[in-house]
């Protein structure tokens, strides 16, 4: 991971932390779980307007943006581990984006960040489309050239647009660019965690295979399905009700858990 503007400059830290404390950011060993439901839920309230002040703060000219991206992947470790939060309150995902915006705004070459992000905002919040939209402002500032593993931010955005949006065209543009940034990383001579060459080569087969016009409907109920599994607020039930209605199933309960069927 990407800590290195965190332990290089100390001197800057201070500044940032003192400007952290000036924006009421929670402590890092503070989690959001209150003592009873009311609480919890103010502290997720505080924190989502928090997330939304940073949103307003300036991009240019202060210096600070890596530092604010860093500091805010922390805070997301924090609150996605929050197990006490969701187990007693049901408190769900819900700010996921919002923290990924921060973190791609300030940082948008934070490549081993868009993982967390795809995980945590397709997965568990229930809100591909919001992470397509995240992939898609990240990658106009991305270069093949300078982030070799980039391709991989192709493959993550191609995967949403495959199997929660239905958008087969929109996925196989996606590998195609994950091929072509492939073939890059692999003449650059850095060593990487996979092999460019072979992910270059599954993404043209996969875009090969969506030449074709392909009934996706399947696939996007087995990834609704996955999304179901995860889910522990009734916001992200709704939502993922919603969808399946559009792909023409239902959630219903058997045997005191919830099961898709068709409507």
């Amino acid at each position: 991971m990407r800590f290195r503007n965190l332990a290089i400059n100390l001197g800057a830290i201070a500044i940032f932390a003192a400007i952290a404390l000036s924006l009421q950011f929670p402590k890092l060993n503070q989690r959001l779980s209150g003592q009873t439901l009311d609480e919890t839920n103010k502290a997720v309230r505080d924190e989502e307007a928090r997330l939304k002040l940073i949103r307003q703060l300036p991009s240019r000219g202060l210096g600070f943006n890596n530092m604010i991206a860093n500091f805010a992947f922390l805070q997301f470790l924090q609150y996605f581990g929050d197990d006490i939060a969701r187990n007693n309150f049901q408190t769900g995902y819900g700010l996921s984006p919002l923290y990924f915006a921060n973190i791609i705004d300030r940082d948008p070459r934070f490549v081993s960040s868009y993982i967390y992000m795809s995980a945590s905002i397709s997965m568990f919040a229930g809100a591909p489309s919001k992470a397509i939209d995240i992939y898609t402002k990240g990658l106009r500032s991305l270069d093949p050239d300078r982030q070799p593993s980039a391709y991989t931010i192709w493959r993550y955005k191609a995967t949403d647009q495959l199997l929660f949006s239905g958008d087969g065209k929109g996925a196989r543009e996606s590998y195609l660019k994950a091929a072509e940034w492939g073939d890059i990383a692999s003449l650059s001579g850095k060593k990487l965690v996979e092999d460019p060459k072979l992910v270059a080569e599954a993404s043209r087969q996969s875009a090969k295979w969506l030449e074709e016009d392909r009934d996706l409907t399947k696939a996007q109920v087995g990834a609704w399905s996955v999304v179901l599994q995860n889910a522990v607020d009734k916001k992200t039930v709704q939502i993922i009700a919603q969808e399946l209605d559009k792909l023409g199933m239902k959630i219903e309960i058997k045997n005191g858990a919830q099961v898709i069927v068709p409507k």
